[in-house]
């Protein structure tokens, strides 16, 4: 194996811990941390998506049955750099995996806080980007 192959390996073991330290801390840290960072909160995020055209995979967040994804490069949009900065700090995870761990948990954790169709209610703190 050679120093480019080695690298490689350490960069994928890398990746995968941080999906796993994510799984682990549940993606019920997403709202939270959306509800810090984003203006609006988790309710202002699935809005900001729903006007870019993601309205069916929100929706298929809130019912039962398979979950649509929304491709990390779209979630990446809906990101302003301030909130990208914080939402990595507070999740443990490098900015330029932000987008894709929102693209790949937020799914599920939007499914976890809704109760018939409808988002539980969500909090609101003094800390969002503005």
């Amino acid at each position: 194996m050679g120093l480019l192959d080695g690298a490689k390996n350490l960069i994928g073991d890398v990746v995968a811990a941080v999906d796993r330290a994510l799984e682990e801390t549940g993606s019920g840290k997403l709202p939270m941390a959306l509800a810090k960072f984003y203006p609006g909160g988790l309710v202002g995020l699935l809005d900001r998506l729903r006007a870019d055209g993601h309205g069916a995979a929100v929706d298929s967040w809130l019912s039962p049955g398979e979950r649509q994804t929304v491709p990390a490069a779209a979630m990446a949009t809906c990101l302003p750099k301030a909130v990208t900065e914080r939402l990595a700090y507070d999740l443990g995870l490098p900015e330029g995996r932000v987008a894709t761990a929102l693209s790949e948990f937020l799914p599920a954790a939007v499914a976890g806080q809704s109760v018939d169709g409808r988002l539980k209610p969500q909090p609101n703190f003094s800390t969002q980007v503005r």
